[in-house]
């Protein structure tokens, strides 16, 4: 009798974590996302979920050397990748928050106000903004969509194309749910024995230690309550690229060792995060209790500053 699909995927997921090695393009997506750490000033959180190095948020104007792109510039450019033909700023347009068009209208706008400011102090009617005042307009408006718009799906995409994935390996998204359902089809696929080119599978963290380069996941907040592997697949497995909303979060693994593992995410506490994760004393696996014991809303007078304590519970694992 042939073993349960789930039973065919499991297997598969702990004999890759155990016997295969990394992947190389595995192993460059984990440098690429350490290699964007460092500007953001290298914040971190430990393993207790504790900020221990404050960093530089997304909306920062600072250069960590000399020419380098600022936070806000980095961003921007790391929307670029979710879907590089629609040029610098497809969120815009993606989220409807502001239209080329609008945006044209909005610096016109600003500009003859200026300009009718200017008059009022003496200064002739055609002279409006000077050109790098205008940079300096645009380049604020520019930072403003980058901070209202939430950006740590757009972070993953970036480095999934620094890694050399193509959009046959990667669904390139700024919604996690869109790459994360396409690993769980890929590993149905796969168990089914149907041919996927998809670069990633999906696992349960729990029973299937991480490597350098997979991606772990979480459906942000417990009450969205899919707070185990089966629940949060549940979803993805009947849910269309550009579906309805699924928030989740995910974060690249950057060092394993016998306690844990690091992870590095965007748009965690507004800037590029690296935060520790441990495994359950003894084990291999990620102890399911380590982020639900403790502190809770229900005990009195319980303040959880625990930054980390989510339902982590996805894997996706380079296959």
């Amino acid at each position: 009798m042939a073993a349960p699909m789930g039973a065919v995927a499991a297997s598969r997921c702990l004999d890759t974590a155990t016997q295969s090695p990394a992947p190389a393009r595995a192993l460059a997506m984990a440098a690429a996302a350490e290699r964007e750490h460092q500007p953001f000033g290298g914040q971190a959180m430990d393993a207790e979920g504790r900020l221990t190095d404050a960093g530089l948020s997304e909306a920062e104007d600072v250069r960590t050397r000399l020419l380098a792109p600022a936070p806000w510039e980095r961003v921007l450019g790391y929307w670029g990748a979710v879907d590089p033909q629609a040029g610098r700023l497809p969120y815009l347009v993606r989220f409807g928050a502001l239209r080329p068009a609008d945006r044209r209208l909005l610096v016109q706008a600003l500009n003859q106000a200026t300009a009718d400011h200017l008059q009022g102090l003496g200064v002739g009617p055609d002279q409006g903004l000077a050109s790098h005042e205008l940079r300096a307009v645009q380049a604020a408006i520019d930072r403003v969509a980058v901070i209202d718009t939430p950006w740590s799906a757009a972070f993953v995409s970036w480095v999934a194309r620094q890694a050399g994935l193509g959009a046959d390996e990667f669904q390139f998204s700024e919604a996690h749910a869109d790459y994360a359902g396409a690993a769980w089809q890929a590993g149905d696929a796969e168990a089914a024995g149907r041919p996927t080119a998809y670069a990633m599978r999906a696992c349960d963290i729990t029973r299937t230690p991480p490597r350098v380069g997979d991606l772990v996941c979480q459906a942000r907040g417990a009450g969205a309550g899919l707070d185990s592997f089966e629940k949060i697949g549940e979803v993805l497995a009947v849910r269309r690229t550009g579906g309805s909303a699924l928030p989740m979060h995910c974060d690249v693994v950057v060092a394993v060792d016998a306690r844990g593992f690091d992870a590095i995410g965007g748009n965690v506490l507004q800037s590029v995060t690296r935060r520790r994760l441990d495994f359950a004393p003894g084990t291999r696996w990620l102890d399911p209790s380590y982020l639900s014991d403790g502190c809770t809303a229900a005990k009195d007078g319980c303040i959880d500053r625990h930054m980390s304590r989510q339902p982590w519970s996805l894997l996706l694992q380079w296959r």
